[in-house]
């Protein structure tokens, strides 16, 4: 009798927690849902990259196996743990191991990035009421920066977003010792936010009153950073060093790179904080955003510079949650026009949302070709059918995500022939993706393959499937 009563007592409580959280349970699994649908697409379309599903995908591969992330893509022996730092992606190993597939990083990935949208909308509504926390929902799950992310591929980032939204939710809310729980991990997820992200909830930790935590916090951030940069990167490097030194400028340098381009990084400050409408400005938890962009501002890599590819991801629940505490510190004015004013900013965070769609992933939805598939898709995959499981393959950007789950495979053109000596080949000219190897060098490489002991197995449409026969 017993037994049924607890039985009975967990059932109530868990269909009130459900109810609770239907808002923010709805959003996640409507996100989910989107985000995967993207994602599988350009899989299955053959739209994707070894840089960087491919990558990625050897080395949590390796995990699934209780093997270090040797990635050969990357290069023979190459541990991607010297690359950038993220044994968080240890987590997905089991996962994997249950279902090896590319795939698999793709759905985990969607659901990471939605889940972010949870402690968010829990949040608004709690403070600002239901509708508010559906803006706040739209606004997060459509923004410019997880939309690049999702539509590029995957990475080590879709741990910290989620993880950002909780501990600032938390943060925002008061809750000083969650937040500062949640703000650790991250410090797995990548090198920088240590530094980035951690030091600063830190900071506004021990200004909300919880001084000792709030240092703590800070101090194992920065260290964890210094720790990392200095010590275990170069350990697990295959060169010994940081990668990343020389994208940083340095001496006088580091001023002019700061300023130059400066259409394409204002651009960038002002969508991000025009997503918004301006209220994250109201907060001090935008301050954690300032990090990110420097860093970013001042490399000479210009892919960082703009909206495009992951790097913004991190940014939109940092924002996100300043706009939702810019509105409670709004609000508790009780004046007149700054409620109004917060309820027109909420209606142009909505329209600057939707109106960036078009120059974002998301846009694809709604364009025929995401949903007509790759015209030469059956004859990759009739190539692809003849390759074994296990071989060892070289081909191009966009066919390695194919192969990664069942075969060795690295970038065709990367490294001379000769220095793998793969027994197969596939070329696809059609190729959508192309991370340093030209189209143009791809079909010499190509020619002189031929011409060196490989053997055309399949040629249909320019797409090449070759054998070594030596």
């Amino acid at each position: 009798m017993l037994y049924r009563v607890d039985r009975s007592a967990i059932a109530t409580r868990t269909m009130s927690w459900v109810r609770r959280n239907s808002l923010a349970l709805g959003f996640v699994a409507v996100l989910t849902a989107m985000y995967s649908t993207l994602a599988v697409r350009h899989q299955v379309d053959v739209r994707t990259g070894a840089y960087d599903l491919g990558i990625f995908d050897q080395a949590i591969r390796n995990y699934a196996a209780l093997r270090p992330p040797i990635v050969v893509i990357k290069g023979p022996g190459f541990n991607l743990l010297g690359d950038h730092f993220h044994p968080i992606l240890m987590l997905l190993g089991p996962i994997y191991a249950l279902v090896p597939s590319v795939m698999t990083l793709l759905v985990a990935q969607a659901f990471l990035f939605a889940l972010a949208a949870a402690p968010l909308v829990n949040w608004a509504k709690r403070s600002l009421g239901t509708p508010t926390a559906v803006v706040v929902g739209i606004v997060y799950g459509l923004s410019y920066g997880i939309a690049s992310a999702v539509g590029f591929d995957f990475h080590e980032i879709a741990f910290a977003v989620p993880l950002l939204a909780f501990s600032l939710s938390a943060l925002g809310q008061g809750r000083l010792g969650a937040a500062s729980a949640w703000a650790i991990p991250l410090v797995l997820c990548k090198e920088d936010l240590g530094v980035t992200a951690v030091a600063g909830i830190g900071v506004l930790i021990a200004w909300r009153g919880a001084r000792r935590l709030g240092i703590i916090t800070a101090v194992v951030g920065v260290a964890a950073t210094v720790l990392e940069i200095t010590v275990l990167l170069p350990y697990f490097n295959t060169n010994g060093t940081y990668a990343y030194w020389g994208k940083v400028a340095g001496g006088p340098s580091l001023l002019q790179v700061a300023f130059s381009h400066l259409d394409e990084k204002l651009f960038t400050l002002l969508v991000t904080f025009a997503l918004t409408g301006l209220i994250a400005l109201f907060s001090p938890i935008v301050l954690i955003a300032l990090p990110t962009l420097a860093w970013r501002f001042v490399t000479n890599d210009a892919n960082y510079w703009g909206t495009q590819f992951h790097y913004s991801a991190v940014l939109m629940p940092i924002v996100v949650a300043a706009m939702i505490d810019g509105l409670i510190r709004l609000r508790r004015r009780d004046t007149r026009l700054l409620k109004w004013a917060s309820r027109v900013a909420l209606v142009a965070s909505l329209g600057v949302t939707v109106a960036l769609i078009p120059s974002h992933s998301f846009v694809q939805f709604f364009q025929a070709w995401l949903w007509q598939g790759n015209p030469h898709i059956g004859t990759i995959n009739a190539e692809l059918a003849k390759i074994p499981n296990g071989a060892t393959v070289s081909a191009s950007d966009d066919i390695v995500p194919q192969l990664t789950d069942r075969t060795t495979v690295t970038v065709f053109g990367l490294r001379p022939l000769d220095a793998a000596r793969p027994q197969w080949i596939l070329v696809d000219p059609h190729a959508t993706r192309h991370y340093r190897v030209s189209p143009l060098q791809e079909q010499l490489d190509l020619l002189h393959a031929e011409s060196d002991g490989y053997r055309v197995v399949m040629d249909r449409a320019g797409i090449t499937l070759l054998r070594d026969i030596r």
